[in-house]
């Protein structure tokens, strides 16, 4: 590392160069005895590539008490009024606060300050010298002062004796898609197995619950079905409430599903008016006591519209099902009887 003295208006960069410089901006009073403000500036390496990060450090003695702040850091213009990729031609970071230590001889201070920057012009660079303010305590004294300039050479990336627009693109590579390791393959085949041993016990266990389950009641006869349902509903009448919605809502569903099953027609996808008139149509006319169109419209009412079911309500709608049921029970028993003596008449007229 050499020391150079410079003077205040020319500037010298070498590698890892440090330049000691005089201050023309006045000085500082010590015991009484006047003593210059000098400067060095260390830079890290002179010669650098384009974008590289460039430290260039400032250093000082000044006395206690006094301070150096840091105003403005410079970038020069640009050539030819051409701005660089870059922006300016020298890029900043934010500075670190700087370090003051006490001298090891005098009674002075070591002050020093650490600059980063990034240079984006090819060539010789100048780096101006920041703008400081120097302020005594002792005397209230500021001063603008400012280290000297340094050199950097800059050394572009491009091909020798080619521009930008010159460079040929390159040329696309095509996509390589990595091949999976043997370890993907043993997960992959491990989950695979999992999953495998995993359906193949719910399906087992499937078979098992099928197998040992008891073999299902037989379905009561449409006339018994209904005679459970009118006796369950009998009890919830007597504990009937404000509402009753559920109530009716299950008193025309056992006996439409009766009738459904007793006829075979479709009788619960069928409304109110087409349950009366398509049962009359197959000549069922309910005994005036079971009042049927009244029953169905009652129940309507009550789960639509709202209204209002007493508990005796609720009583005679169970009496009008009970009817329907022992008069669709004696039609067939009727029709069977009819039945067997069409099938029995033809044997004794052949005897």
């Amino acid at each position: 590392m050499r020391r150079i003295l410079v003077a205040p208006s020319r500037a010298v960069a070498l590698g890892l160069t440090t330049l000691l410089l005089a201050s023309g901006f006045g000085g500082f009073s010590l015991n009484g005895e006047e003593g210059p403000l000098t400067f060095s500036a260390t830079v890290d390496r002179a010669s650098v590539a384009l974008g590289d990060r460039v430290v260039v450090t400032y250093a000082a003695r000044i006395p206690a008490g006094a301070t150096l702040t840091l105003d403005a850091l410079v970038t020069p213009a640009p050539e030819g009024g051409t701005r660089p990729p870059g922006g300016a031609v020298l890029e900043f970071e934010n500075p670190a606060p700087p370090v003051v230590k006490k001298s090891k001889t005098g009674d002075l201070f070591e002050w020093s300050q650490s600059v980063a920057l990034f240079p984006f012009a090819a060539g010789a660079i100048t780096v101006p010298g920041p703008h400081y303010t120097f302020e005594e305590s002792s005397s209230g004294r500021k001063l603008d002062v400012r280290p000297l300039d340094l050199e950097l050479t800059v050394a572009s990336r491009l091909p020798p004796g080619q521009k930008p627009d010159q460079l040929a693109p390159k040329a696309d590579k095509p996509v390589r898609i990595p091949a999976w390791p043997a370890t993907y393959w043993i997960a992959l085949a491990a989950g695979v197995a999992l999953v495998a041993a995993l359906v193949a016990w719910l399906v087992s266990r499937r078979r098992r619950k099928t197998a040992s389950a008891p073999a299902a009641a037989p379905a009561l006869a449409p006339g018994e079905e209904l005679r459970v349902a009118l006796a369950r509903l009998a009890a919830a009448a007597e504990d009937l409430g404000d509402d009753a919605r559920d109530f009716y809502s299950e008193l025309t569903y056992a006996v439409k599903r009766f009738l459904e099953r007793a006829t075979g027609d479709p009788v619960l996808e069928w409304t109110t008016f087409e349950t009366v008139r398509r049962l009359r149509d197959k000549g069922f006319e309910f005994p005036r006591e079971a009042a049927f169109p009244d029953l169905l419209a009652s129940a309507d009412r009550v789960k639509f519209g709202k209204g209002a079911a007493t508990r005796e309500d609720a009583r005679e709608a169970l009496v009008k099902a009970r009817v329907v049921l022992h008069d669709v029970e004696a039609r067939q028993k009727t029709e069977g009887l009819a039945q067997a003596a069409r099938a029995a008449a033809p044997k004794e007229r052949a005897s």
